[in-house]
C-alpha cells in the first residue's frame, strides 16, 4: 500500500501542474495514459478514456470512476480547485496496485473529461455498452470533515442542479417615451419577488434552492429603454422531481408575468446534473470496505448541496459514490484557497482497495 501511496503523490504533484478546462483534457488524458499504458490495458474513446484489468474466468466487473478536468478562476485562468487531480491520481494507483493480482474480478478505471459542466459522465456511459459492468463506484474529498473519514449516505448524496436561463423579449423605445415600449425589466422584478414563495419548503419533499446568478435589462444607454433583459437562475434540489417541479413554477411564473407585460419569455437550461444516488443494494458491501480498511465512517445528515455528474451513472448502472474528509478547517471546494490534503489520497486508496480486493455480490 506504501508503495501505491507513493506513486498517486508523485502522480498528483505532476496533474496538479497541468489543470485543464472541461473538455480540453489533452495534456491530462496523455499524462495519465502514459502512466498506465506499462500496467492496463487502455482504451482511447476520444475526450475520455479507460484502463482494464481482466482475469480469466471472472464473473463480476466493477468500475471505478476519476474525473480529469479543473475549475475556472474568475479571471478566467484554471486551477485544480476541486480536487479532480487527487481523484486521478487515486484511481491510477488503484490500477497500479491491482496489477498482476487476482482479485475474482474484472476491474475497469475510468477517466472522464468535463464533470464540472455535467456533460461529461453522459457521454462516458458509452462505456457500459462496451463492457459487461455491474457496478460503477467513485468519490469526492470533502473539506469540513475529519481528514481521512470516509462518508457514507443511504440514497441521495449530492443535489441535483441545472441553470435555467430566462430572456425576456419586450419592445425599445426612446427613454423619454417609456409607455411607448415594453420594459422586461418589470416582469423580470416581479419574478425575482416570487422566488421566496415558489422555493418555499412547504412545497417540496426536500431542500430546494433557486440562486440568482446574474440578471440583466438594457444597457448604459440613457436614451434607451430596455427592451430586452436576461434572469439567470441556479436551482438545486435533493430530488429530480423536486427540481423538476421547481423549474416547472418559475418558468410558468415567468410567462404569466411576461404575458401581463405583453412581451414573450424563453426558457433555456444548461450545466444539467441530475441527483447522485446511491444504489441501496451497495451500501452494506461499501460498509464492509470501510471496516475492512479500519476508516472512520461518518453519515451525514442531508446531501451535499453541490452537484456531481456521476449521477448520470446511476441512471443506467448500479453506482455507489462516497466522500472522503479533507479536514475539518480545510478551505472549501472551487475557493482560491483550496488544497488538498494527502490524508484524503490515503483512505481513498484503502477504500477502493478493500472494494477491488472483497468478494463482490449483488
Amino acid at each position: 500500500m506504501n508503495e501505491a501511496v507513493a506513486h498517486a503523490l508523485e502522480l498528483r504533484a505532476r496533474l496538479h501542474g497541468i489543470p485543464e478546462a472541461s473538455g480540453c483534457e489533452v495534456k491530462t488524458k496523455e499524462l495519465l495514459i502514459n502512466d498506465l499504458a506499462a500496467v492496463c490495458e487502455v482504451h482511447d474513446c476520444g475526450k475520455w478514456f479507460y484502463a482494464a484489468h481482466r482475469e480469466e474466468g471472472a464473473e463480476s466487473a466493477l468500475c471505478f470512476r476519476a474525473d480529469m478536468d479543473a475549475v475556472s478562476e474568475d479571471g478566467g485562468s484554471v486551477y485544480h480547485g476541486c480536487g479532480h487531480d487527487g481523484h486521478m491520481s487515486v484511481v491510477a494507483a488503484l490500477a497500479h496496485r491491482m496489477s498482476g493480482r487476482k482479485v475474482g474480478k474484472n476491474l475497469f478505471f475510468l477517466f472522464q473529461h468535463a464533470e464540472e459542466t455535467g456533460e461529461g459522465a453522459q457521454e462516458a456511459c458509452e462505456l457500459f455498452e462496451r463492457e459487461s459492468i455491474d457496478a460503477i463506484f467513485g468519490f469526492h474529498n470533502c473539506p469540513g470533515f475529519p481528514a481521512g473519514a470516509i462518508l457514507l449516505r443511504d440514497d441521495v448524496f449530492a443535489c441535483a442542479s441545472r441553470g435555467l436561463i430566462l430572456t425576456f423579449n419586450g419592445v425599445q423605445s426612446h427613454a423619454a417615451y417609456p409607455e411607448n415600449g415594453r420594459n422586461p425589466a418589470f416582469p423580470m422584478a416581479a419574478v425575482l419577488n416570487r422566488l421566496p414563495e415558489l422555493s418555499a419548503p412547504e412545497r417540496y419533499r426536500g431542500m430546494v434552492l433557486a440562486t440568482v446568478v446574474g440578471f440583466s435589462a438594457g444597457s448604459r444607454a440613457f436614451g434607451v429603454s430596455a427592451g430586452r433583459g436576461e434572469l439567470c437562475l441556479t436551482l438545486r434540489a435533493w430530488y429530480d422531481d423536486d427540481l423538476q417541479c421547481l423549474e416547472d413554477s418559475i418558468v410558468g411564473t415567468a410567462r404569466a408575468e411576461a404575458e401581463k407585460a405583453g412581451i414573450t419569455v424563453t426558457a433555456a437550461k444548461t450545466d444539467v446534473f441530475s441527483a447522485t444516488r446511491n444504489a441501496p443494494q451497495l451500501m452494506p458491501w461499501a460498509v464492509k470496505a470501510a471496516e475492512a480498511a479500519h476508516l472512520q465512517v461518518i453519515r451525514p445528515q442531508e446531501p451535499f448541496r453541490w452537484s456531481e455528474d456521476f449521477g448520470q451513472y446511476g441512471a443506467v448502472k448500479k453506482a455507489f459514490y462516497f466522500g472522503v474528509g479533507g479536514g475539518e478547517n480545510a478551505a472549501g471546494l472551487h475557493t482560491p484557497e483550496y488544497a488538498w490534503n494527502d490524508d484524503v489520497t490515503r483512505s481513498a486508496l484503502k477504500m477502493l482497495s478493500a472494494l477491488a480486493e472483497q468478494e463482490f455480490r449483488l
